[in-house]
């Protein structure tokens, strides 16, 4: 199992082409600028003290704030839980759990996180993941754009 120092060197390393910064944030956290703006999309987060991440953390809205969050619970690099917090005010709610994908987003953030946290994945693969992560967040803040109008 990697590390957070060493999977965020690999994560660097794949991220060279492109926009994206991968940077660390304390021990527990590796942070994602998909769009070159200095702000984190998203993170990997180490919530259980293992060293290795198991949640994968999304701004939906754009405000810099995370607010959805994919949370492999068994430790098996699948997330198994994906709740959100609408409003940033930390009333989450659960839109899933266990085996069951809600949509073609959820589980292409499932799969994503699963590449993303493999210590094996080729670079060519983790700079695919990556960049799919940059259209899967896209596409969610325009989701939630949508939906406020």
């Amino acid at each position: 199992m990697a590390t957070m120092k060493e999977m965020k060197k690999r994560l660097t390393d794949a991220a060279s082409i492109g926009r994206i910064n991968i940077s660390r944030a304390g021990n527990d956290k590796i942070t994602i600028d998909l769009n070159g703006d200095g702000e984190p999309e998203a993170a990997l987060i180490d919530t259980n003290g293992t060293g290795a991440p198991d949640l994968l953390a999304v701004d939906l809205t754009g405000d810099h704030k995370f607010n959805l969050y994919l949370d492999d619970t068994d430790e098996n690099k699948f997330p198994d839980v994906m709740y959100i917090d609408k409003k940033g005010d930390g009333n989450i709610q659960l839109l899933s759990i266990g085996e069951e994908i809600k949509d073609r987003l959820h589980k292409q953030l499932v799969e994503i996180f699963a590449v993303l946290t493999d210590d094996e994945t080729p670079l060519e693969e983790l700079d695919k993941a990556l960049r799919d992560l940059v259209d899967a967040v896209k596409e969610l803040q325009a989701r939630a754009v949508r939906k406020k109008d």
